[in-house]
């Protein structure tokens, strides 16, 4: 006699078969009101949850996307230009670029429409999660067929709520991972639709939105493989209809790699390890293969502690941090373990049981973290919140299957009509209400450390003493602010020396900083302290001959001496290893002007004139001046004019 395969009570989705077609349709009309309420309520919810960083500025690399973006300035003339480059390059030329244009395609519109309002891009990126958060509902409601409404909602609101993801909302520069959300959801929801109507234009929707996904950002490449698991394993129905959408997923994977490929032609690729900076991310340069496996493994525990304890959150995971590790350490050992276990739980499951949705939570979030676990191949940051996005989706559903099987109650039916009883259900309550009153308070506190880097960098410096990248991005941010001609002297004088603190610090935790070392020279070259300027500046060549920073120090070293030839010689680094930094042509200029090589400065000036910036004002100044020092009153005059427009 054949042993009957094991089903699993709670968690198989147990499809409505063998009801009249009238009592579907019944079913689905009645039920239609109920979603439409849950989804209002998420949307508020998630709306409510990220309402007060609209008062909140840009923050982290906002500035370097938006604001300092030449190409996003350029508004909606900008869009082709945008859509033909790799991701930086509107503010600077990378080896290891990447290619994700779709963001900053919405920045270039926004700025046609409203100029760079930090507002704006808050309300957007509000409005986005509101949008992720509903898809993520109408995802699993479809995946289990209706017959779990309550999960799917709770999931949901576990997302909506959960604290791990302020860095992605509250940082406008983090749209792209939005809209990666919302696109990969929307696809995967058109072809859960196309395999209930088998409507074609289902198929091409959802190939459109994934291709969207894409063009937002690489993280959805992991639904080639969440795309097959659910159309082989929850919906195998129809085997046909899964062999046409992991065809589309494929062409369309296909594709966008193609055109990626053609626009990334001549830069270094993602994974060159060469190119990625040992401060972001120090498995780079790890004492041995096995701490670099090690290590990845103790971030990967880390990654699921935040999942359950997100607190503290910081911006910025770079060294020290994240501190090199060992296989003899307790924690890495409970994470390998941990990750051991889930691996062959989760495959055993989807094997053991048809259509399991804890066997879908639990691979759906070791597949998505795979990307940004450092196992398999290095990436730019060793650990970051934002990479958890995609992968709490998997965690969220876990826990709400936990609450569902903690208050014994499944999904009730009367009349065929669902009920959502687990929602009602005291025990079910008593765990959910607390978790989310927490996760709600931690979020909206989060997110008023977003409010600009200052407040943003304080914070995460008092939660993370030991992270030299924090404490330089401080040390930079107050030198910046010397330049504020609002400030009294005695204020200044005090801000100079907080960052030369902070420079300070961020050497002391890893010596061998070449952008902290540059930060120092420029401060003590505003101190007129040239020898121990140069000093760092010298010690930072040795670290990094092709900083930009550190070769501008060197060059206005020599020229406060007066060694012009000198001087010129750093400058033209600069403009060989980055031509597009406003102000090195001037400076070679400049040079030229001090040594009466008047016509070698009016060559330089007027190749700084090619260079994208905000105010000429000063190039044509400089221009007329050397003009009228070589007795061209009339092209003086010419440039003279310019001013006065």
């Amino acid at each position: 006699m054949t042993k009957k395969k094991e089903q699993n009570p709670i968690n198989k989705v147990v499809p409505i078969t063998n009801k009249p077609l009238e009592k579907k349709i019944e079913i689905v009309r009645k039920g239609i009101s109920t979603k439409i309420i849950l989804c209002i309520f998420l949307g508020i919810l998630s709306f409510l949850v990220y309402a007060n960083t609209l008062s909140n500025g840009y923050a982290g690399d906002d500035d370097l996307f938006i604001s300092y973006n030449r190409f996003v300035n350029m508004g909606v003339s900008g869009i082709p230009t945008l859509l033909t480059t790799p991701h930086m390059q509107g503010v600077v030329t990378e080896a290891n670029d990447t290619y994700r244009p779709l963001a900053l395609v919405m920045f270039a519109v926004e700025n046609e429409l409203f100029g760079n309002n930090p507002v704006t891009g808050h309300l957007i990126n509000i409005l986005l999660f509101l949008g992720c958060v509903i898809m993520l509902f109408l995802f699993f409601d479809k995946l289990m067929e209706q017959q779990k409404t309550a999960v799917a909602f709770i999931a949901s609101l576990l997302f909506a709520v959960h604290p791990v993801h302020t860095e992605v909302v509250a940082n406008i520069k983090s749209r792209d991972e939005l809209l990666c959300f919302f696109f990969a959801f929307w696809s995967v929801n058109s072809f859960l639709a196309f395999f209930e109507d088998r409507k074609n234009i289902r198929l091409i929707i959802g190939g459109l939105g994934l291709f969207l996904s894409l063009l937002s950002k690489e993280t959805s490449i992991s639904f080639l493989i969440v795309i097959p698991l659910i159309f082989f394993f929850y919906r195998s129905g129809n085997r046909k209809h899964s062999i046409k959408i992991v065809a589309v997923t494929v062409i369309t994977l296909t594709a966008f790699l193609f055109i990626r490929s053609i626009i990334l032609k001549g830069t270094l690729p993602f994974d060159n390890e060469t190119a990625i900076p040992f401060i972001h991310n120090q498995l780079v340069s790890a004492p041995t293969g096995a701490s670099r496996l090690a290590t990845a493994v103790l971030c990967c525990g880390y990654y699921v502690k935040l999942l359950f304890f997100p607190y503290p959150l910081v911006s910025s995971y770079s060294f020290s941090t994240i501190p090199f590790a060992s296989f003899d350490e307790i924690w890495v050992l409970l994470s390998l373990v941990l990750y051991l276990f889930l691996s062959i739980y989760g495959l055993y499951r989807l094997v053991k049981f048809k259509n399991d949705m804890l066997a879908f939570g639990i691979l759906f979030y070791l597949v998505t973290i795979a990307l940004f676990s450092n196992v398999f191949f290095l990436i730019p940051a060793i650990l970051a919140e934002r990479f958890l996005f995609f992968a709490s989706v998997g965690f969220c559903l876990l826990i709400a299957l936990f609450i569902e099987k903690l208050s014994s109650s499944s999904i009730k039916q009367e009349n065929g009509v669902h009920r959502l009883s687990i929602l009602t259900n005291t025990r079910a309550l008593l765990l959910l209400v607390p978790v989310v009153i927490i996760f709600v308070s931690i979020t909206i506190s989060r997110n008023k450390d977003w409010e600009n880097d200052y407040v943003l960098y304080k914070a995460d410096i008092e939660n993370a003493p030991e992270n030299a990248g924090l404490h330089r991005n401080m040390g930079v941010l107050l030198s910046n602010n010397l330049g504020n001609e609002n400030l009294r002297s005695d204020v200044k004088s005090r801000m100079l020396e907080k960052a030369i603190g902070y420079f300070e610090r961020a050497i002391a935790i890893y010596p061998n900083y070449a952008d902290a070392y540059a930060g120092l020279s420029q401060l003590y070259i505003r101190k007129n302290m040239f020898d121990l300027a140069e000093a760092y500046a010298k010690k930072a060549i040795l670290l990094d001959s092709s900083n930009s920073k550190v070769l501008d120090c060197l060059g206005v070293i020599n020229f406060e001496r007066s060694k012009f030839s000198d001087a010129i010689i750093y400058f033209k680094k600069i403009t060989q290893l980055r031509p597009d930094i406003p102000g090195n042509y001037r400076n070679i200029g400049l040079s030229y002007l001090r040594m009466h090589k008047f016509d070698s400065a009016i060559v330089n000036f007027k190749e700084e004139m090619n260079v994208p910036q905000e105010n000429y004002t000063p190039i044509y100044e400089v221009i007329a001046k050397s003009y009228r020092e070589m007795g061209k009153v009339d092209s003086a005059i010419k440039y003279e004019q310019l001013i006065r427009r």
